[in-house]
């Protein structure tokens, strides 16, 4: 199975790293504005992670797709206020009555910065290797699943066959997880293109990555095909975006309220103060997406039982977290989905803050002695001690442990916290701790097919922990044509899924980001990531 960082690291932050001098590129103000776009200039950006992994296809994170957003493009988009799938390199598509196949229709004058042209054999080229590499793109692969293959029927035309029906595939080609790739980039190994060596037809050209430290983009001067949700068709407007890993959550506001960054991606909730007191402008974006949980890992013998399992979401006070680590900028999660994603089920009489029913479902798990320290144990004499890693001390994530290790021990649980330097970089079910949290943004409720599939990797860890009923559901998930259907069937996996407490939702994220006052056209996808194509100052 491939290694991932627990996404812990994507809410926590981690050491400061020095910002080197350079241009700005945020010299126009408002005479410029009225002027409307210039070219040239430097965007710098401050990103506050650096995944590791710039392939499309392999990494999730959102640090990694926003920097696929620039490089490389897609057969189709989605807009962020209706949801509704755009023609972009597919100008237009035709869909099976059983949805099994779906026949593209591509762009004529498209090509890879490479100067290599965009055509049929490409498209089938990039879906046969995401198959491939099977488990290094779990996600991408899932969005696959069912896979028959590819038939170029002519250069503008491809027709991609499934063994059943999918309804999720045409969103699918909207994510930088199908971000196409040249071919040459695809005779890379997996490991090429994780470090960078990426060859797509987007606005911007990767030209260099040193880890933990900057990605460089230069601007395509032939760009011509612009996503239809851009403003912005042709070539860029900054000639070059420097992008610098800021990885502490006060360091990355502060660069930006005293102008050493133009952009700053992604921002603590605790920092949007900063931005506010500033001249900079902060963006949020509700995000389509599972609600940030905590995990419990159903392989450690803690939590086999689960009574114990749905114990730890009965002593969680969602208000109170939000109100008390997150300043209010957050909703509680009502549901296993966030309120803004197609499948959301509001289910908030499934997430009550209930104590007492907390003990009692722990007493049906075996913690039936509590010691003298309010710790319960079961009939082997065995603490209920679980316990969670995470990277950065005096982070909001810390915050929220800490918070959420008060809440449970009123019931029994002494959740143990376990800072570390480092993420840990372990194969799956290797860790030595008991807990976790992620997030996986989506605008479809397959986004749960993702997440709770045993097929390949998945983000709760039950791939060898499989649920036959759950992994039926997920299936007829992504067969299910008929949206009322689809519906029904999502809100049938949501409530599994939290009977059996393989998820504690704490919170709807709503993603930050900012700009600085003389950056103009700044505006973000339907997952909140930054469209540089469209900036200018």
């Amino acid at each position: 199975m491939s290694k991932r960082r627990p996404t812990l690291t994507a809410l926590a932050a981690g050491l400061a790293l020095l910002l080197a001098a350079c241009s700005s590129g945020t010299a126009g103000g408002e005479d410029s504005a009225s002027a409307g776009p210039t070219t040239g200039g430097t965007l710098r950006v401050g990103f506050s992670d650096d995944t590791g992994n710039y392939d499309p296809q392999q990494r999730p994170q959102l640090h990694a797709r926003t920097i696929s957003r620039q490089i490389t493009d897609t057969l189709t988009d989605q807009d962020p206020e209706t949801g509704e799938i755009l023609p972009w390199l597919a100008t237009h598509w035709e869909i099976s009555d059983d949805t099994t196949q779906f026949t593209f229709t591509l762009r004529d004058d498209v090509t890879f910065s490479d100067g290599t042209p965009f055509d049929a054999e490409v498209v089938k080229a990039n879906l046969d290797r995401v198959v491939e590499i099977g488990p290094l793109a779990y996600v991408a692969a899932g969005y696959l699943r069912g896979y028959v293959g590819s038939e170029v029927l002519d250069d503008g035309r491809v027709r991609v066959t499934f063994d059943q029906p999918n309804a999720q595939f045409l969103q699918a080609t909207a994510t930088q997880s199908l971000g196409l790739l040249s071919l040459d980039t695809l005779a890379l190994s997996p490991e090429e293109v994780a470090a960078g060596n990426v060859v797509g037809t987007g606005p911007y050209v990767l030209d260099s990555y040193v880890p933990d430290q900057s990605i460089t983009l230069t601007a395509r001067e032939d760009y011509d095909w612009g996503s239809p949700l851009y403003e912005n068709r042709g070539r860029a407007y900054y000639d070059t975006v420097e992008v610098s890993f800021i990885p502490e959550a006060t360091t990355l506001a502060g660069s930006l309220a005293s102008g050493q960054i133009d952009v700053a991606y992604i921002l603590d909730a605790a920092s949007a103060d900063t931005i506010e007191a500033s001249d900079a402008e902060l963006v949020s974006t509700a995000m389509p997406a599972i609600s940030i949980p905590i995990v419990p890992f159903v392989y450690r013998d803690v939590f086999a039982d689960e009574h114990t399992r749905r114990a730890l979401s009965l002593a969680t006070d969602r208000q109170a977290i939000v109100d008390t680590v997150f300043q209010g900028r957050y909703e509680p999660a009502t549901g296993v989905l966030t309120t803004t994603n197609p499948g959301y089920v509001d289910l908030s009489d499934e997430l009550t803050y209930d104590p007492d029913q907390a003990e009692t479902e722990l007493e049906q798990a075996g913690w039936t002695e509590v010691g003298s320290d309010g710790i319960r144990t079961n009939a082997a004499g065995e603490r209920l001690a679980p316990s969670i890693e995470y990277v950065g001390s005096g982070t909001s994530t810390e915050a929220l442990l800490q918070l959420l290790q008060q809440q449970w021990k009123q019931v029994g649980i002494d959740l143990v916290l376990k800072p570390v330097a480092e993420a840990s970089e372990d194969a799956l079910h290797q860790h030595d701790y008991d807990l976790s949290t992620w997030s996986q943004t989506r605008a479809d409720p397959d986004v749960l097919r993702t997440v709770y599939s045993s097929f390949y990797e998945n983000q709760s860890f039950l791939y060898d922990n499989a649920d036959p009923e759950l992994d039926q559901l997920l299936g007829t998930l992504q067969t299910t044509v008929d949206p009322a259907e689809r519906l029904k069937v999502s809100e049938q996996v949501q409530r599994l899924i939290l009977e059996r407490g393989y998820t504690v939702p704490l919170y709807d994220l709503t993603q930050y980001t900012a700009h600085a006052a003389g950056v103009q056209g700044y505006h973000t996808d339907i997952e909140g990531k930054p469209l540089f194509v469209d900036a200018w100052s």
